[in-house]
């Protein structure tokens, strides 16, 4: 269904994807943390990290909770990291630009904004813990898959994306290996689980933009120099928020003839 329509709903539906951010920017931040700290993100209540005390209804409003109570824990006092507020304001306005880039309300936009939901919850893990979650990566994978009948033009969009992984991550590869046998450190092995599940979804031509601007980023902007993966992570969301028709059957083509060549020049 078209967004901009109707003014009403056009308005509505970014209202609720501020809204619908800021409640999973909660959600992704704590079960990031608790599955850092090794706890049960399904089960376990919501609670206070310095008192322990488990947090009520009133406590649990993204951004006017935190307001409300000046950014402190209702019961003890302790400061709540101002992160907080700032995850679910960034991760409402993400939903907000995701609903306007894509332009309609069908399956592939909600896929993007459960991207964005798990791409923050990669982003804390690797920012905290220098870990990239495997939990984060297979739902990525899973929501690729569940999605696929509803992306056209089906065999290249698969076909661009498995293209994209076998050549870049294969490159990526190659280069941890020789950077092994030379005693150097390599590329992490989460790291190029990450990269693949990014490409499945962006696929040969944006994946190298995408990489392209994110390592410039994580080189030259100071924030993100200690770990590439936010960087990745925006970037990736980016470029395929704002991609159409990743590519067509003379592409596919294209590799196929280029690849054969290859094969016969040896």
């Amino acid at each position: 269904m078209p967004l901009f329509g109707v003014t009403f709903i056009t308005v509505f539906s970014l209202i609720f994807a501020f809204i619908f951010g800021t409640v999973l920017a909660s959600f992704i931040t704590c079960t990031a943390g608790r599955l850092l700290a090794g706890m049960d993100w399904i089960n376990e209540h919501s609670h206070c990290d310095t008192c322990g005390h488990q947090l009520g209804a009133l406590d649990l409003f993204p951004i006017f909770s935190y307001l409300l109570l000046g950014g402190k824990c209702r019961y003890c006092g302790a400061k709540v990291p101002v992160r907080c507020l700032i995850s679910e304001v960034l991760l409402g306005f993400v939903f907000v630009a995701v609903v306007i880039l894509h332009g309609r309300i069908d399956v592939i936009m909600v896929r993007n904004l459960l991207l964005a939901m798990l791409m923050m919850g990669i982003s804390f893990c690797e920012i905290d813990g220098s870990i990239i979650h495997e939990g984060f990566i297979t739902a990525m994978l899973v929501i690729w898959i569940g999605t696929l009948p509803f992306v056209p033009d089906l065999q290249n969009y698969i076909a661009d994306g498995v293209i994209a992984c076998f050549l870049i991550c294969g490159f990526f590869m190659v280069i941890s290996y020789l950077r092994t046998s030379k005693g150097r450190e390599c590329f992490k092995p989460g790291f190029i689980k990450l990269m693949a599940v990014y490409l499945l979804y962006t696929g040969l031509y944006a994946g190298v933009a995408f990489l392209a601007v994110s390592f410039i980023i994580h080189m030259f902007v100071k924030p993100f120099k200690k770990t590439i993966v936010p960087a990745m992570s925006v970037c990736c969301l980016i470029f395929m928020c704002c991609m159409t028709d990743r590519m067509d059957t003379s592409q596919i083509h294209g590799y196929i003839t280029a690849v054969a060549d290859y094969i016969r020049v040896f």
